[in-house]
């Protein structure tokens, strides 16, 4: 018993001590909107916007822990699925966030020749688990407010969710994906998501505002009908 506590012990000590080693996870996300806005800035791809958000996306992508978010969108449904379906959901969510939130930060930003203005209000850590608070400027100079709350994966820092304004885009995508699978299917939700991430681009869900009406969704995601 005393050498399992031990043991165990150890193991926490031994995260926390490579938590610390890893840096901030302000840092994490600093270093990511700086190389964002390093690629807006780069007149090479001025006439290149694709290449842009494409280049954007992959960015982002390292720093999200997209499996750990595919589990929590699914909730109890992520176990009734096979490691082989788990990897396939993964693998389409990940691009539907990513195109989502990008075309998202795309439209919501105020963009300068400089990228996106992004302030850091803090950060909060426990174990292997933080939330770091920031706020950019929108369009017309309102203050938009983006939580990243964030996981210790690998020796490093991801993003597991994000909240805009307060509003959680991992419980939103939640609350649609529910709705599809209680009136049809797990596996038509697959194919929904696939249909959308590659036949559409994102929109608004409720006349351009930042904030859709019906569900209180987060902007510019699909809306799973």
């Amino acid at each position: 018993m005393f050498l399992r506590a031990f043991l165990a012990s150890v193991v926490v000590i031994t995260v926390l001590v490579n938590a610390a080693e890893a840096g901030a996870p302000t840092s994490t996300l600093q270093a990511t909107f700086a190389q964002a806005n390093r690629i807006i800035a780069d007149p090479t791809l001025e006439e290149r916007p694709l290449e842009r958000i494409v280049a954007i996306r992959t960015l982002f992508s390292k720093v999200f822990d997209f499996r750990g978010a595919s589990e929590d969108v699914l909730g109890p449904e992520w176990k009734a699925r096979t490691a082989v379906e788990q990897r396939e959901f993964t693998s389409i969510f990940s691009g539907f966030v990513q195109r989502s939130f990008v075309y998202w930060l795309a439209a919501a930003a105020e963009i300068d020749a400089n990228g996106i203005t992004v302030s850091y209000l803090g950060e909060s850590v426990e174990r292997d688990r933080a939330a770091v608070r920031t706020v950019i400027v929108g369009r017309g100079g309102r203050p938009i407010r983006l939580d990243h709350w964030m996981v210790y994966q690998g020796n490093r820092w991801l993003v597991r969710d994000i909240t805009i304004d307060g509003v959680s885009l991992i419980t939103n995508y939640r609350a649609q994906f529910d709705r599809v699978m209680r009136t049809s299917s797990y596996h038509d939700l697959v194919v929904r998501i696939q249909e959308r991430v590659g036949t559409e681009l994102p929109r608004p869900a409720s006349g351009g505002e930042l904030l859709g009406a019906e569900m209180k969704l987060a902007p510019y995601l699909y809306e799973m009908r």
